[in-house]
């Protein structure tokens, strides 16, 4: 029975890292994204996200955001994770080739 502890324990541990370090990964990408888009529109602001998707196998991903406490409607971005850039607004090329339906 003690036999049984180990692989069972072992595996666990293996769930633990990868989905632990999945959800690790996605914030830092959420903070990156958010600091991107702050030194943009030149502020500190904080900035708030939503309906965000990964796209292209996930090496991009659309959204919108806005400035945190503002009434202001939220306005899109793209983020490319291989070169690390966001792009502000609907009508940017990036936005429309990678996010446009």
């Amino acid at each position: 029975m003690h036999n049984l502890y180990i692989p069972v324990a072992a595996i666990l541990l293996a769930f633990a890292i990868i989905f632990g370090g999945q959800a690790l990964s996605d914030s830092q990408v959420d903070d990156d994204i958010k600091s991107l888009i702050a030194s943009q529109l030149d502020g500190d602001d904080e900035i708030e996200l939503q309906a965000m998707k990964e796209i292209q196998k996930g090496y991009g991903v659309c959204g919108e955001y806005r400035v945190a406490g503002q009434d202001h409607s939220f306005s899109p971005f793209y983020y490319s994770k291989v070169n690390e850039r966001v792009t502000l607004g609907a009508e940017s090329d990036r936005y429309r080739r990678h996010c446009g339906n």
